[in-house]
């Protein structure tokens, strides 16, 4: 017998092959169990990968113990030292045998129990199409059962020494999320929703099912002297098993350049790795090389998040001075277009302030044609001042063919499609952006507002609620329950959520119209005076809004009338706003719909 075949022969004699497939069958069901105990146990994802490391470094282990060793019936026993006629490794072979058996037929339960429970239990798939009027799957915007194809990109670390690159990592980490959207196929979490996370150590597989991804990337940012280490990584959130990493390492002399690599580089990889070798990459929007005019913008963004008016001052201010540091800053043009657009609706001065919007829209996407970003705020304008509503959807379309994941713009889709009448459509697109960013709670408010008009009242009223818990400083909320209440004829509930209220023209104006309804009209007159007084024709719809529920169409037409010829937004909500319809039958009122084009 050649050499070879003697040591087949004398592993085989000491079950080397049976303590490998036992060990092996063995740590797969352990593996299995594991997982489900450390998931009620809420433990860290990274426990499982222990538990596995520690079975492969056993498995080496395990076989050199078998060769060396052999059991006796006076116990184990060096091999060398056990005589041929004294061994019983044929009887410890048959009692392999049937530990083998036994945990085989554990793991095929297992997998049979498994593949039962995936079948019997009912899932809800995430829409995750963005073609305009395509239904999602399920109007319930609680993630379900995660596809392959979705991840959401957390907010990169900074771990360097001075913790002075914040600013640079939640650019990176915007960029890579905003890459990510534009690929068709791929559901990525929105913006808010991924940055609720910023400085939590939470377990991914918790981050996955509040997100509704299956996929996370996560990162970090170092930098030591002139040079700066970027690590990336993309996780499955089920098993927290690494799908793909890279580290970049760079020279800090080209860093805003160097971001806009990385980003292309990532989302090409992410590509890769989740939708299949054939995919190809969508370049970044450069924002400029100079260093100066990046943290501005970056500031920008940051303050008109706050969604106050102070906030949107604040951006305006940062924006501005991107722009005067680099003109050719698209991204701080269409920054600048937006918040502007955004406080010019709550200002006095809408043709003027709607004008700079519309300029500074204009150059962003002169400067980069394919920004969506360029478009979202063209439509902001075209629909708030111009009553163009044909060419705000067409920005807007256009913007979701650039970057067909991003919640933002099938939120402001929702928005125009509902005051155009077009109910079931907006309420569609809501749930869209609700699934996509399901902890934006100006998503979740928008999303009310479209149950409202569908006539599913309990569902936004429970959306309201759940609101205003999340983020009790949100302005806008307490007025929109208000709303709600006084529907439902609560005058007393509705006249204390409007006094909670924290934008006071809509304060005023929802006091005024229930103490009106609870028959303290000289108290109601007050509220409307101090309207009037303090706000004045800038508040027209809201003033002619009090009118109309005290019944008195004159006044309620007159108001509405200034509105036109000034342009107050307000107007935009002509067609479906319940507070004016006591006015629907006024010839007056027919007329000014046909002004604005809103009329069937």
């Amino acid at each position: 017998m050649s050499a070879m075949g003697s040591l087949f022969a004398e592993l085989k004699r000491r079950n080397l092959f049976r303590i490998a497939a036992l060990y092996l069958v063995g740590s797969w069901v352990l593996l299995q169990v594991a997982d489900v105990l450390f998931g009620l146990l809420e433990l860290p994802g990274w426990s499982l990968r222990l538990v596995a490391a520690i079975l492969a470094l056993g498995f080496p282990v395990a076989l050199v113990f078998a060769w060396v060793y052999e059991m006796t019936p006076e116990g184990l026993k060096p091999a060398h030292t056990v005589a041929p006629e004294q061994s019983i490794s044929s009887q410890t072979a048959r009692k392999l045998n049937t530990v083998i058996t036994v945990v085989l037929v554990a793991a095929v339960l297992l997998l049979i129990g498994d593949r039962v429970l995936q079948r019997d239990t009912p899932s809800v798939t995430p829409a995750t199409s963005a073609v305009p009027g395509e239904t999602p799957a399920s109007p319930d915007t609680t993630p379900g059962t995660p596809q392959k194809q979705s991840v959401a990109v957390l907010p990169f670390v900074d771990m360097s020494p001075a913790k002075d690159q914040e600013y640079f990592t939640d650019g990176l980490t915007e960029n890579l999320l905003n890459g990510l959207a534009q690929v068709p196929g791929l559901q990525v979490a929105g913006r808010t929703s991924s940055f609720a996370f910023k400085g939590k150590n939470e377990d991914l597989r918790s981050v996955g099912e509040q997100l509704g991804v299956a996929n996370i990337l996560e990162g970090s940012v170092q930098k030591s002297g002139e040079r700066i280490r970027i690590t990336a990584q993309l996780v499955n959130a089920d098993n927290g098993f690494h799908l793909w990493s890279q580290t970049f390492d760079r020279t800090l002399e080209d860093i805003f350049a160097v971001q806009d690599e990385i980003a292309v580089e990532v989302t090409k990889a992410l590509k890769v790795a989740l939708l299949g070798e054939q995919a190809q990459a969508s370049e970044a929007h450069a924002t400029g090389t100079n260093s100066a005019a990046y943290t501005e913008y970056l500031k920008g963004r940051y303050a008109i998040r706050r969604n106050t008016l102070e906030g949107a001052l604040e951006a305006i201010a940062h924006y501005q001075s991107a722009i005067d540091l680099d003109p050719a800053m698209a991204p701080a043009w269409a920054g600048l277009a937006s918040a502007t657009a955004w406080h010019t609706s709550y200002s006095s001065d809408f043709a003027a302030g709607y004008e700079r919007a519309r300029y500074a829209a204009l150059k962003a996407l002169a400067l980069d044609d394919a920004l969506p970003e360029g478009y979202l705020a063209l439509a902001q304008v075209q629909s708030s001042y111009d009553w163009d509503w044909r060419g705000a959807e067409a920005s807007l379309n256009h913007a979701l063919t650039l970057r067909p994941g991003d919640a933002n713009i099938l939120h402001q889709l929702a928005n125009l499609e509902g005051p155009l009448g077009r109910r079931e459509a907006a309420l569609r697109h809501m749930q869209q952006a609700a699934i996509l960013d399901p902890l934006d709670w100006g998503i979740q408010s928008g999303l009310a507002a479209a149950y409202d008009g569908t006539g599913q009242f309990e569902q936004g009223m429970e959306i309201l609620r759940r609101t205003l818990a999340m983020d009790p400083d949100r302005a806008g909320t307490h007025y929109r329950i208000g709303r709600h209440l006084l529907r439902e004829g609560k005058y007393v509930e509705a006249l204390n959520e409007f006094g909670l209220e924290k934008f006071d023209f809509l304060a005023l104006n929802g006091q005024a119209i229930a103490l009106d309804k609870l028959g303290r009209t000289a108290e109601s007159q007050s509220m409307l005076d101090a309207l009037i007084t303090t706000v004045g024709e800038s508040a027209s719809y809201q003033i002619a809004q009090v009118y109309a529920q005290r019944g008195d169409p004159d006044s309620a037409m007159a108001w509405l009338e200034r509105g036109f010829v000034i342009r107050d937004p307000g107007l935009v909500y002509l067609k479906i706003d319940p507070m004016l319809d006591p006015l629907r039958g006024d010839p007056r009122f027919k007329q000014l719909m046909v002004k604005m084009n809103l009329a069937d």
